[in-house]
């Protein structure tokens, strides 16, 4: 999540750069002659997009970019070839109606080949373009260095820069400027008012129609830490009594560990829908997810809760990653790239998320658990709702306990069990495993130096067999005993 990242891992990612040969010249660009005289070059009609549908659908992969301090990733591998003209993602082109670039990305080509060749493909599939950037600009004392401060001149650069490259702006979503100017706490922090944002904001918007007149400018923010639906009911309420008119939108960046936020986005739905304000959710993964899958997976999770546990439906869907995976976007018929998930989303949302059967399922998924103590709403079925995000915690420190019931006999393959845990340091945690009518007996123990968001692996030399009761206890760890997922691996017959 985007404000984790910012405050956490020291990512400040709005947007990316990555480079295309030189030699990689688009369609669009290549001029047809003849001996007598050069003939026009052949342009492809823009499909015009379609901004009224409902819901509204965008798609905003990571770019590729260099690995630098603090950014061991590269992003999505096969991003560029998204813009091919046989790129194996029709269906799921068809089924968007908006394209987020990044930022930054767009900053660091300015009317090159490489941004021309995107968004030409864009116009030709009839997505609208749309960016994030900060519309703050720092003052003496605060705001340098801090995500929602990208200035304006830096958006009317972007904006120019799409301008230039045959591109309209449809839209621009403001990147968290209420909750970095009003809520941060870090290092030149501004704690700005609402008012002053509101009317910052408002010359960021009024500098960038003159360039796009008709460009939709809404907010992009977090539902994290302090700022929860009462703070965004209050911001949305405050913009309009300082500027006459609403913002076009407001999409939320999730903390995922919060224990009620399908409550909060219903909140911030409901108020919303009486202003006329549309709510949009960013669905993603994790920041540490190791593979493609476990980051679409947990995404699909999300889903579900949202749309099928709560049955709140957004108004605006935002597919979006500013992590390390998804690493491919296509083909759109592989079930773990980006665009086959969102194919996978439309075609039953049912079946996203974790694998519940078979070899190498995840059999604790949602199962029976008991465990020694819980604060606040983090009980212990949250260590076992196959989100990342989410976890358990004891409230106290060891010793403390979970047990899961897998409701069956089962061959484990592997245990893989990740903790939540600060500050780090040393932590010991004993595995005990039962079947249906025997004792606990000692199948491993973890000991050594642990920190938040590590995962503890165990894969015996053959199949656990008959086992139903799984028992985690852990006996030393300098921070209250939490998990955050605990996965139990079937070996299958």
């Amino acid at each position: 999540m985007k404000r984790l990242i910012a405050s956490i891992m020291g990512l400040l990612i709005a947007s990316l750069a990555c480079n295309l040969s030189a030699s990689s010249t688009p369609p669009s660009t290549i001029q047809a002659t003849s001996t007598a005289k050069p003939l026009s070059t052949p342009t492809i009609p823009a499909k015009p997009p379609n901004l009224s549908h409902d819901p509204l659908y965008w798609f905003g992969p990571l770019p590729p970019l260099p690995v630098v301090e603090g950014r061991p990733f590269i992003g999505s591998e096969d991003f560029l070839q998204l813009f091919e003209p046989e790129a194996e993602w029709q269906t799921a082109a068809d089924r968007i109606q908006v394209f987020k670039l990044y930022g930054e990305w767009v900053s660091n080509h300015p009317a090159d080949v490489q941004l021309k060749k995107v968004i030409a493909d864009l116009n030709r599939r009839g997505l609208a373009i749309a960016i994030e950037t900060g519309p703050l600009n720092p003052e003496a004392g605060c705001g340098n260095g801090i995500e929602g401060f990208a200035t304006i001149e830096s958006g009317l650069q972007m904006a120019g820069a799409i301008k230039a490259s045959g591109g309209t702006l449809h839209f621009i979503t403001l990147d968290e400027p209420y909750y970095y100017g009003h809520f941060y706490d870090g290092p030149n922090a501004c704690h700005w008012t609402a008012e002053k944002i509101a009317r910052d904001v408002d010359k960021f918007i009024k500098a960038v129609k003159n360039i796009f007149p008709n460009v939709i400018v809404g907010d992009t923010e977090p539902l994290a830490g302090p700022a929860g639906a009462k703070e965004y009911q209050d911001w949305l309420n405050a913009f309009y009594e300082v500027n006459g008119y609403h913002l076009a939108f407001i999409h939320m960046d999730i903390d995922w560990s919060r224990p009620k936020w399908t409550e909060e986005v219903r909140a911030i739905q409901e108020h919303a829908s009486k202003i006329d304000v549309p709510v949009g959710v960013i669905y993603n993964g994790n920041a540490f997810d190791k593979t493609d899958e476990a980051f679409l997976s947990a995404t699909g999770e999300r889903v579900k809760k949202l749309e099928i546990g709560a049955g709140v439906q957004p108004d605006h869907i935002i597919f979006q990653s500013w992590n390390d995976k998804p690493d491919r976007v296509i083909p759109d018929t592989e079930p773990y790239t980006f665009t086959g998930f969102i194919n996978r989303y439309f075609t039953n949302k049912e079946n996203l998320g974790y694998r519940r059967e078979g070899q190498g399922a995840n059999i604790a998924l949602e199962k029976q658990v008991r465990f020694s103590n819980q604060t606040s709403d983090l009980t212990g079925a949250l260590a076992l709702d196959g989100d990342f995000g989410t976890l358990w915690n004891s409230g106290g420190g060891p010793t403390q306990w979970i047990e899961i019931n897998l409701g069956g006999s089962y061959n484990i393959l592997e245990m893989r069990l990740t903790i939540s845990q600060f500050p780090r340091g040393k932590t010991v945690h004993r595995v005990l495993g039962k079947s249906a009518n025997g004792q606990f007996i000692l199948i491993t123990t973890f000991e050594g130096d642990t920190t938040d968001g590590e995962t503890l692996f165990f894969t015996p030399l053959e199949p656990i067999p008959e086992i139903q009761f799984i028992r985690v206890e852990t006996i030393e760890t300098p921070s209250w005993v939490a998990w955050r997922e605990i996965e139990i691996i079937d070996a299958g017959k």
